[in-house]
């Protein structure tokens, strides 16, 4: 997230950020302030990958509140439910640490090396119902071969997640675009 913002400030993007957190003591919270961001917290979340009823209202009343354009997930464990999908898709991207369909879900850098694979990467999406099953709209390979443990292989991927996500989000945002059936298509 941070770099996100960072970026988006050097190049002096039109784009007015607001950071959202089901975590009341999240460092994208404090790192947010120092880029003036406006910060929002949904209040008592459930422990887990769900919403429950309470704090999906008030995400929705937040995201509705505010009307963005687009929703860059950031470090966002959860699982989006299926209402805010339907009101927001294809206005809502994560960014995810393989190259999909491989190694889908939590701990995919592990999977990745317990797996032995020697490329591996990042994947950048559209949020559908299922998880990390939405439409893939970019995609970097990267060489983990060399990789010792899955703490390699994290920040391997990671310099490469920070650089794509905000490629695609800028493309996303400033470029015209459309989904053919999963196809992500920039025109």
């Amino acid at each position: 997230m941070e770099s996100l913002l960072k970026k988006s400030k050097k190049e002096k993007l039109p784009i007015d950020f607001f950071i959202l957190s089901d975590n009341p003591s999240a460092e994208g919270l404090k790192k947010a302030q120092k880029y003036n961001v406006k910060t929002f917290v949904l209040n008592e979340m459930p422990p887990g990958w769900k919403f429950d009823k309470f704090s999906e209202e008030e995400f929705l009343k937040i995201i509705d509140n505010i009307s963005p354009d687009l929703i860059v997930l950031a470090g966002f464990m959860r699982i989006v439910p299926k209402n805010i999908v339907e009101k927001y898709y294809l206005k809502i991207i994560n960014i995810h640490p393989s190259l999909l369909p491989s190694f889908k879900g939590k701990d995919a850098q592990k999977q990745a090396f317990e797996y032995k694979v020697k490329i591996s990467g990042c994947s950048v999406h559209f949020i559908d119902y299922g998880v990390d099953t939405g439409p893939i709209i970019s995609q970097r390979a990267v060489d983990i071969s060399q990789a010792k443990s899955v703490e390699d292989v994290e920040k391997i991927i990671l310099k490469n997640e920070h650089k794509l996500y905000f490629q695609t989000m800028k493309m996303i945002l400033f470029e015209n675009w459309k989904v053919e059936k999963r196809d992500v298509i920039f025109y």
